[in-house]
C-alpha cells in the first residue's frame, strides 16, 4: 500500500535488518492530547518507570505503572507531536528508530530530492486571465518556495482548433511588493497573448513534505513519480544511520565485546556507503526520466525580450 506508513516501514526495516523490537497493544482508546494514562496488554516484559514507547508517530515517556498494564506517561516526548490514538493501536518499546524521526527524515530527504542538483521534481500549472494592457501579472495563491523554476508559459489562441502557443519572452521577478503583487511573485510577459483569453504558466515545484501525524495519506500527495517511491526510505535511512557510530563512543558506559571484534569501527560506514551508492543511481535514472518527460527547449530564454522592447536604447 503507497501510504506513509509504508515508507516508514521500509525505512525502518533496512534500518533493523530483521530485528524485532518489543511491542505491545493499546486496550483503551487515547482520545485527548491531554490525557496521561495508558493502558495497554501488558505482554511487552519491559514496563517501567523512564521507558519510552511510542504510538503511531507519538512517544511517550513512562513516569509510573500500576498493575502491569495501566502507564502513567508524559505526551509528546522528544519532539513528537501529541495526538489521538484508536484503541488496538500498535504499541512499540524503546523504539531504536523512533516513527516521528524517520518521517522528519523522509521529509528532508523530499526537500533534497527537490534540489536542482539531484533533479527531482513536480510539474504544476496556474492560470490567469490574458490583458492587454498590463505587463505583470500576480501568480495568485503561490509563494516563491512553491516555485523552482518555471518550465513554460502559453497562451489559448482562438480558431477552428484551439492550439495553445508558447510565449517565449517573459520573466519571472521574485520578492516583489506584496501590495501589488500579493505573491511576491510578478510574471513580466514581454510578448502578447489574445486579450480575455488564459494565460497557462507550467512550473517546477518542490516535492510535498508528508504529514507528521497522519501515516495513512497516499505517496502520491508528495508529487513523486511512482517509479521513484523507493528514494525517501533510502534518503531515510542513510540519515539515520549517520547518528550511529556516535553512541558507541560515548564514553559512560563501556561498549561490548561484540561492537570491538565483530562490529569494528567502520562497519556502519560502510553499510552506508552502500546505501549511498544504490540511491545515487537511483536518483540519476529518476532524474532522467523527467528529462525525457519535460525536455529542455533551448528556445525557450526567459533573459530574452523581442527586438520592440529594445527600440530607441543607445548602443553605449
Amino acid at each position: 500500500m503507497s501510504t506513509t506508513q509504508a515508507w516508514v516501514d521500509n525505512t525502518r526495516d533496512m534500518l533493523l535488518s530483521g530485528y524485532v523490537e518489543e511491542l505491545d497493544v493499546l486496550t483503551g482508546a487515547i482520545s485527548s492530547t491531554s490525557q496521561t494514562t495508558v493502558t495497554v496488554q501488558g505482554v511487552a516484559s519491559s514496563w517501567a518507570k523512564g521507558v519510552v514507547f511510542e504510538v503511531n508517530s507519538e512517544m511517550f515517556y513512562v513516569t509510573g505503572v500500576a498493575g502491569g498494564n495501566t502507564l502513567s506517561v508524559f505526551r509528546g516526548y522528544g519532539g513528537s507531536t501529541a495526538t489521538t490514538h484508536a484503541n488496538s493501536d500498535l504499541v512499540r518499546v524503546s523504539p531504536k528508530f523512533p516513527t516521528y524521526r524517520i518521517v522528519q527524515s523522509l521529509n528532508d530527504d523530499l526537500s533534497d530530492l527537490s534540489s536542482p542538483d539531484n533533479g527531482l521534481f513536480q510539474m504544476k500549472t496556474t492560470s490567469f486571465d490574458y490583458n492587454a494592457s498590463v505587463d505583470g501579472y500576480n501568480l495568485a495563491g503561490l509563494t516563491s518556495d512553491e516555485i523552482n523554476s518555471i518550465y513554460s508559459v502559453t497562451y489559448a489562441d482562438v480558431g477552428v482548433e484551439a492550439t495553445e502557443p508558447e510565449i517565449n519572452s517573459w520573466t519571472l521577478k521574485r520578492n516583489r511588493d506584496t501590495t501589488t503583487f500579493s505573491s511576491g511573485l510578478a510574471l513580466i510577459l514581454y510578448t502578447p497573448a489574445w486579450p480575455g483569453k488564459k494565460v497557462t504558466v507550467m512550473y517546477k515545484s518542490p516535492l510535498t513534505a508528508v504529514s507528521t501525524t497522519d501515516l495513512t495519506a497516499n505517496q502520491s500527495l508528495t508529487g513523486l513519480a511512482p517509479t521513484a517511491y523507493d528514494l525517501p526510505p533510502l534518503g531515510a535511512a542513510m540519515a539515520l544511520m549517520t547518528t550511529t557510530p556516535i553512541r558507541r563512543e560515548f564514553l559512560d558506559a563501556e561498549g561490548t565485546s561484540r561492537m570491538a571484534e565483530e562490529v569494528p569501527p567502520g562497519a556502519i560506514s560502510a553499510s552506508f556507503r552502500d546505501l549511498m551508492g544504490r540511491r545515487r543511481a537511483r536518483l540519476q535514472a529518476e532524474a532522467g526520466r523527467l528529462v525525457a518527460r519535460y525536455p529542455q527547449m533551448w528556445s525557450r530564454n526567459s533573459a530574452v525580450r523581442p527586438a520592440s522592447q529594445w527600440s530607441g536604447l543607445s548602443d553605449g
